[in-house]
């Protein structure tokens, strides 16, 4: 939420950066996805809270 309040886009997900994929980190790629959506999912509430308003 608080990178799309930023007005970063959907890309900048943390999660997609290369040093934070689980073949560099060793994380189960299940609990990597599940990071990488929640942060998504936030972000785009976020979005369609601003195209409201």
């Amino acid at each position: 939420m608080k990178a799309r309040s930023r007005g970063l886009g959907y890309q900048s997900n943390p999660f997609l950066a290369r040093n934070l994929m689980p073949q560099i980190t060793g994380e189960p790629v299940f609990e990597w996805r599940q990071k990488a959506e929640a942060w998504l999912f936030g972000w785009l509430l976020e979005n369609a809270w601003a195209e409201t308003n």
